[in-house]
């Protein structure tokens, strides 16, 4: 599951890329490289929705999805800043989203990480350091207070060749020509969805270790996702395996 990524690109690349026409954010917002999930206030970060009026909106929201139909504490909330492609469809709790407010995530990267609790790993994906979109899906809570708080999950799938060295799932990336029908095209979102998961088994993925400090949530800074050499920390030996295979620090190597 996707736990932290970074979108480290500057807003108005963001803007110009995803083709927004609507600003719609209630504070500003700057690049960032250790975004975890929270549905606490703070935290919110960029998505990009359809409007009533048919516009691309960029908003600010909390990557823990709240659906509107919830009515307990947040604490109570399951597990909910990711949901899985496979039965996003069926789920009580995603399915309304699914089906008419799904959303566009701005990033540039993302951390899985692994070995031992208290010692794991962090390893950094990219597609050559550009900025793209995760599916997802978001909603409009209000509070028994009153309070208006919009939230979103990303979509994860089944990790292609690359990811799965790390990882058994993968956020789903949303290729740039079907985006629109993800935000639009009410009745072609499994087909989209579907061609999505499977065009993201081809993704040229670019991955390598990066520094431990930033698996503190509390960090922040480009530190987070440079290249870390691992023979600075005692690491399982399939790890080391694996680094071997890893491009060395300033080459980009994809694999297919």
């Amino acid at each position: 599951m996707c736990g932290r990524y970074t979108n480290a690109a500057e807003f108005s690349e963001i803007r110009l890329e995803l083709r927004v026409e609507q600003l719609e954010l209630f504070r500003d917002w700057t690049p960032t490289y250790n975004i975890a999930p929270s549905y606490g206030p703070g935290s919110e970060q960029l998505i990009v929705v359809r409007t009533a009026g048919e516009k691309r909106a960029v908003r600010l929201a909390r990557w823990w999805m709240i659906p509107a139909f919830w009515q307990q504490p947040l604490k109570k909330l399951p597990t909910a800043f990711n949901a899985r492609s496979e039965d996003i469809d069926s789920k009580p709790f995603w399915r309304d989203a699914f089906r008419s407010s799904r959303c566009l995530v701005p990033a540039t990267g993302w951390r899985e990480f692994s070995g031992e609790r208290g010692h794991k790993q962090p390893f950094h994906f990219q597609l050559g350091g550009k900025l793209f979109a995760f599916a997802g899906v978001h909603a409009t809570w209000t509070s028994a207070v009153g309070e208006v708080v919009e939230s979103f999950a990303i979509v994860t799938t089944t990790p292609n060749q690359i990811a799965a060295t790390i990882h058994d799932r993968m956020p789903l990336v949303m290729p740039a020509d079907l985006q629109e029908s993800w935000l639009a095209d009410d009745s072609r979102a499994i087909p989209v969805l579907r061609d999505a998961c499977a065009r993201s088994l081809e993704l040229e993925l670019e991955v390598y270790p990066t520094d431990p400090i930033a698996n503190n949530v509390h960090y922040e800074g480009p530190r987070t996702i440079e290249r870390f050499s691992p023979a600075k920390a005692a690491a399982p030996a399939v790890q080391q395996d694996l680094f071997a295979n890893l491009a060395a620090p300033g080459q980009q190597r994809s694999r297919r």
